[in-house]
């Protein structure tokens, strides 16, 4: 049929074409597809490469349909030769071979690939992607070694327009010299890493620390995990200037019970620089925090009434066996619920607070507005104590949605503690699904 007739066709109404065309190219890329069988006429006028010139499976696209490789492939296929631009950041089920088999069978129109972010690509799957659509600027997530992200970073040739939103690097095997190269190319990379993962690397060098800072600083990374890392006390000086570049928003250290944090000068200055930071998530686990008790004390006094930090984790840091102790750590998280208003999440698993540390916590969860989430897995609680001070603050409390005491969740109390916050989830999901 051709375009001249399809004013004629009936289901077009009093519309012209071009409004019609207007009105379609407006329509998320699954109705679009479905609006092919509305007749011969919008088949015809549907089957124009510019109707897909753009496959936008983005978060606010308006996609409903499940994007399958059957989709995504019948999308492509309307648009061969002509596909420009393929955005898939609100998709979660496409595998990736299949997305590098798409990118190859399009490739030389290809100009923008945007790939789910939780997609991880090898560096084998990023060169194949790479010299299937030369021309294509490519965002992605890859895992790789170091030696394999050089390349990627520096962006060289076959790489010269990857970007890079997330990169998890692992496999350093100890070597100092890899990290020290691989921190002098994350600036190569500046402003186009959203999230780092450095995996198993051991940092006890301090310069080497410093020089991998330094390299995450000038990359403006927002999102810093460093796994396994064996951080010491001396690192700290980097880990404040990384604070100080203004770039972070989480800053997770998993420290392999490595202690980072003691008094000193070098404390104080990262404190202060916690303080203004725009931190959103700070994860500090197995840091062996509280084996300095005023060193831990002072950070978390840094944290009271920070305006930005919404989630906290200390997961396996434990707490001197004493009650004194133990009530000194549960009242400074007492204080971080009451006076930090954007807080939504403490996660202190495994930091054998007792029920000495908890009481201030629980006290403290009636006047707690934002929190939604806490998690005490594998503290030591009695039914007493589930009865008397926590299911009394829950009841009160009307912002927590999650709750989690690990095996202690079969008492009785808890479990109705528990069956409270699942049901104001359960409301919000109600509401959500309503509106």
């Amino acid at each position: 049929m051709s375009l001249s007739t399809l004013a004629e066709q009936p289901l077009l109404g009093c519309l012209d074409v071009e409004t019609v065309a207007r009105l379609l190219m407006g329509m998320p890329v699954d109705a679009r597809l479905r609006a092919r069988e509305v007749s011969r006429g919008w088949r015809a006028l549907l089957n124009e490469p510019r109707f897909w010139l753009v496959l936008d499976f983005s978060r606010g696209s308006g996609v409903v349909a499940r994007v399958s490789l059957a989709l995504l492939f019948a999308a492509g296929e309307r648009g061969r030769g002509h596909l420009h631009t393929l955005d898939l950041t609100g998709v979660r089920r496409v595998d990736d071979d299949d997305l590098v088999e798409f990118v190859a069978a399009h490739g030389e129109s290809l100009r923008s690939v945007t790939a789910p972010e939780e997609l991880k690509f090898s560096a084998d799957q990023v060169t194949r992607l790479c010299r299937s659509a030369p021309l294509c600027t490519l965002r992605c997530y890859v895992k790789c070694e170091p030696d394999e992200a050089l390349p990627l970073l520096r962006c060289e040739a076959p790489y010269a327009l990857v970007h890079i939103f997330n990169l998890c690097v692992d496999g350093f095997n100890d070597s100092e010299q890899v990290v020290l190269d691989f921190a002098a190319a994350l600036p190569s990379h500046s402003g186009k890493i959203k999230t780092l993962i450095v995996n198993m690397t051991q940092l006890e060098n301090v310069a080497v620390a410093d020089a991998l800072m330094r390299g995450v600083a000038e990359a403006h990374v927002n999102d810093v995990t460093f796994h396994n890392c064996h951080l010491v006390p001396p690192s700290l000086p980097g880990l404040t200037r990384l604070l100080q570049a203004g770039c972070l928003e989480t800053l997770s250290i998993n420290n392999n019970w490595q202690a980072l944090f003691e008094e000193g000068p070098a404390l104080t200055a990262f404190c202060h620089a916690l303080c203004s930071s725009t931190l959103q998530k700070l994860e500090l686990n197995m840091c062996e925090l509280w084996r300095d008790p005023a060193a831990a004390g002072e950070l978390l006094a840094a944290l009271v009434g920070h305006q930005t930090l919404r989630e906290f984790s200390m997961r396996y840091s434990g707490v001197d066996h004493t009650d004194d102790a133990r009530r000194a750590a549960g009242e400074r998280f007492a204080s971080l619920i009451t006076h930090n208003s954007a807080l939504q999440k403490i996660d202190s698993q495994d930091c054998s607070l007792g029920e000495a540390g908890l009481a201030p916590i629980f006290e403290a969860l009636p006047r707690a507005s934002t929190l939604k989430e806490l998690n005490f897995s594998y503290e030591r609680i009695s039914r007493k104590f589930a009865r008397d001070v926590i299911l009394p603050a829950v009841r009160a409390n009307t912002s927590l949605r999650k709750l989690d005491f690990g095996p202690y969740r079969v008492l009785p109390e808890l479990v109705e503690a528990l069956a409270i916050v699942a049901a104001r989830m359960q409301r919000d999901d109600g509401a959500i699904a309503a509106a």
